[in-house]
């Protein structure tokens, strides 16, 4: 222990500062342990992430079974048009046709791409068996902490890349949803307006 007298304000303290030798060791330990649970948190919110995109793909196909019975509705619809007397019916069926192929289009590949997206996922993950080939139990904890820590940043990394994929995939199962709903409300329109 050191002690020191400091001044504050006219009056005199006597200050005793441990030695910095064995401040500076508890410091790396616990530094290395807060940077430790750090990479650890980064990886457990990938695999986090992971699981609220099959969440979102299960929610968007329950959605996509209502816009089927939809589209179903309006397939059958179309059987029963009948062959158009005038110019603008023509012209209602034709339009009908290209929106009721809009429709099925879209709504397959969005079911393709969502079923697609419930694959499952291969995340890197730390192999328990390189820590004991590296020699890693006899090493200190700082350097096992940069090892593993290493070793979660690099699959963090991949693991991220693979499910920017994913949702970027997601999004366009949404964006084939949106069109769909869409257009079987234009559908729904159409279909009035030719007497169907």
């Amino acid at each position: 222990m050191n002690r020191y007298n400091v001044k504050v304000n006219d009056q005199i303290y006597q200050v005793e500062v441990a030695d910095v030798e064995a401040n500076t060791t508890n410091n790396e330990e616990s530094s290395a342990s807060i940077c430790f649970e750090a990479i650890k948190a980064e990886y457990d919110y990938c695999v986090t992430r992971a699981e609220k995109l099959e969440n979102k793909v299960y929610i968007l196909l329950a959605a996509c079974a209502f816009i089927f019975v939809l589209l179903t509705t309006q397939i059958e619809k179309a059987g029963n048009v009948n062959l158009p007397q005038t110019k603008p019916e023509l012209y209602g069926i034709i339009i009908y046709a290209l929106l009721l192929v809009i429709a099925i289009v879209s709504n397959v590949a969005m079911l393709i791409m969502s079923v697609n997206l419930l694959r499952s996922l291969r995340f890197g993950r730390l192999d328990a068996g390189l820590l004991l080939t590296e020699g890693l139990p006899d090493e200190k904890d700082t350097t096992a902490v940069r090892f593993i820590g290493s070793i979660y940043a690099q699959n963090t990394d991949n693991n991220n890349a693979i499910l920017e994929k994913k949702y970027t995939a997601f999004n366009k199962c949404v964006g084939l949803f949106c069109v769909s709903t869409v257009t079987l409300i234009s559908l729904a329109v159409v279909s009035i307006f030719i007497g169907i």
